[in-house]
């Protein structure tokens, strides 16, 4: 076990050392948006307690938790419904490790461009903008995720992903590596670690530039308390890109009865979330809501998520 925390650090030592080529700021902007309604009505506190398919995105680590083959999808309407989000997966136990693999897409349908009727003349009443065309924007990322546990108590994964973006003025394809720890000391409490794009995911655009996605890192601790048939979980995470070091906390609580009815409340970088849930057999379902997505970014408008799946 100690080599292999060993060479789990080494990696993770490596894949720092190369994000000191530059990083674009604002280049993995999209990938930001969350995979699960359960972990934006919890803040998105969830690095230490993610499951099944949403483990892919929040932490590869905890993908090895689940003992069945769950398949996951992910609905929401952002800025407004100017955007649409999406995100579909599925993860498959075998024993001690797991295999997963899942799609996450950003969708800007619609997007109207104009022109002037004369183009030789300034706007005017008789020279207004019309519609030339209507297209639209999108954003892909494929993940190919492994996971396994070492012991009871410790579990790493990793993804390998594929990106892809086509902006109609421009398109782009990407690859990147994101890892993931989780410890279950016991005691009900579970810790988690990720690191996204650790990689310093490359984009390589058909305008001839290259922008690299920062590495971001997230460190979170759970603690379950059982009453019964109720159960009561609290969540504090802290994020922080490599660059800067300047980590915003989420918080998080989820109250369950019967392990069938589901409330949560939280905090993700200081933007209020609420979310509720229901499970009945191997069929799951939860809405989650945020107002905002980064410090003082309520104006930019809420997010509605609905995901569910099942269980096999």
């Amino acid at each position: 076990m100690v080599s292999t925390r060993k060479a789990f650090a080494a990696a993770v030592a490596a894949l720092l050392l190369a994000s000191s080529l530059s990083a674009t700021d604002y280049a993995g902007d999209f990938e930001m948006l969350g995979t699960s309604a359960r972990a934006i009505g919890m803040g998105g506190a969830v690095v230490a307690s993610a499951s099944g398919p949403t483990a892919i995105y929040y932490n590869p680590a905890l993908a090895s938790r689940s003992e069945r083959t769950r398949i996951f999808a992910l609905h929401s309407e952002d800025f407004g419904g100017l955007l649409q989000h999406n995100f579909v997966g599925v993860a498959i136990p075998s024993g001690l490790q797991s295999f997963g693999i899942a799609i996450l897409h950003n969708g800007i349908p619609g997007i109207k461009l104009t022109k002037l009727p004369n183009p030789e003349l300034p706007p005017s009443d008789s020279n207004r903008p019309i519609v030339d065309k209507v297209v639209s924007a999108n954003q892909f990322v494929a993940y190919l995720n492994y996971s396994r546990m070492l012991s009871p108590f410790i579990s790493l994964g990793g993804n390998a992903k594929v990106i892809y973006q086509n902006l109609y003025v421009g398109s782009c394809f990407g690859m990147g590596v994101d890892l993931g720890l989780a410890v279950s000391p016991g005691a009900g409490i579970d810790i988690g670690l990720r690191g996204r794009n650790l990689s310093t995911s490359p984009l390589f655009w058909t305008t001839g530039t290259t922008e690299y996605i920062e590495p971001q890192l997230a460190v979170g601790v759970s603690k379950k308390f059982e009453f019964g048939e109720s159960a009561f979980s609290a969540a504090i995470e802290a994020e922080t890109d490599v660059d800067d070091l300047r980590p915003v906390a989420n918080l998080g609580v989820e109250y369950s009865f019967r392990n069938s009815l589901f409330a949560r409340l939280g905090s993700h970088q200081s933007n209020f979330t609420f979310g509720l849930g229901a499970r009945y057999g191997r069929f799951f379902i939860d809405y989650g809501y945020a107002s905002g997505y980064a410090q003082g970014s309520q104006e930019l408008g809420s997010s509605q998520q609905v995901s569910g799946g099942v269980e096999f």
